[in-house]
């Protein structure tokens, strides 16, 4: 698996879910995201030991497994490696039913864990967790950008090269357009994200799920698409409530009218980033509901 040189120390190899790798002047190495398990996180080991690279950190920037679902594989590699993430997403990667459970609303099924469940997966526990703030990693800073809003624990580790890896705060311009209805946790705080990439000193981003590294100006761009998309489908919820709905209504008719494809979990978080829409929009006093005839109906004021 072929490191690839962004700036000073900081590297990523590239795949399904792309890995961000930090290597100190002692050869030791900083881990983010490593991935899905399985041959990929092997390669990776059996190439950074090649090099005479040893993984001592991980750092997992939210609580999805095809991010932080390889580190039982490096921990069994390297002993005393740690392994890192927010207090938020700790309990998701610990007890991961939490997340079928969540998406569900209720207890999971084979559907969903048939599509969810990797064959290769074992258990993940974090070591530690860290919060946002300027943390010492081998007596050299790393910068912890609060990115909340994809999920609850979403966090960015900024090097010192001011490289910024994001998770999936951002996703590729190909992808979005694929599932321009993001999958989201908390709208207020996803967009709050959005705008503080603005302030962030970094001049590169790597994306959690793109083929390239992107300049500051490419990914201040991106973002804004990010954001007219969340816009988009606010405004169509606004419009669609103007009528009492429940929500099944109301997502079978945007995934109609915006010609959405999904399989079975995609429904499902679909399903889930329009719940938390309706939270938002009722937060901002502009929702309110009606029971009616064994049904929840949500409308605008």
């Amino acid at each position: 698996m072929r490191l690839i040189n962004i700036k000073g120390n900081s590297f990523y190899i590239k795949g399904g879910t792309n890995t961000g790798v930090y290597i100190f002047e002692d050869k030791s190495a900083l881990i983010i995201d490593p991935g899905l398990p399985g041959a990929r996180p092997r390669n990776i080991i059996r190439d950074l030991e090649k090099d005479g690279i040893e993984v001592k950190w991980i750092i997992n920037t939210h609580e999805h497994n095809d991010h932080y679902g390889a580190g039982y594989q490096f921990k069994d590699k390297f002993k005393d490696l740690i392994n890192m993430s927010s207090k938020d997403s700790k309990p998701y990667i610990d007890n991961p039913i939490l997340f079928s459970a969540y998406i569900m609303g209720g207890n999971t099924n084979e559907f969903l864990n048939t599509i969810l469940t990797n064959k290769n997966m074992e258990t993940v526990n974090i070591d530690k967790t860290i919060e946002p703030g300027r943390i010492i990693i081998n007596n050299e800073y790393i910068d912890i950008i609060d990115l909340k809003g994809h999920t609850l624990g979403s966090i960015g580790v900024l090097t010192k090269d001011k490289v910024f890896f994001i998770g999936d705060t951002l996703v590729s311009e190909e992808l979005l357009s694929k599932f321009e209805l993001l999958f989201l946790f908390d709208i207020e705080a996803y967009l709050k994200s959005l705008s503080i990439l603005e302030i962030i000193d970094f001049e590169y981003v790597v994306l959690g799920h793109g083929k390239k590294v992107l300049s500051r100006n490419e990914a201040l761009e991106l973002a804004k698409k990010h954001e007219l998309c969340v816009m988009k489908y606010l405004n169509q919820l606004r419009e669609l409530t103007k009528e009492p709905k429940n929500l099944e209504s109301i997502l079978k008719t945007i995934l109609n009218n915006n010609k959405l494809s999904y399989n079975y979990k995609e429904y499902h978080f679909f399903k889930s980033t329009l719940v938390s829409m309706i939270s938002y929009l009722t937060k901002l006093g502009e929702l309110n509901y009606d029971l009616r005839d064994g049904d929840v109906l949500y409308y605008t004021k």
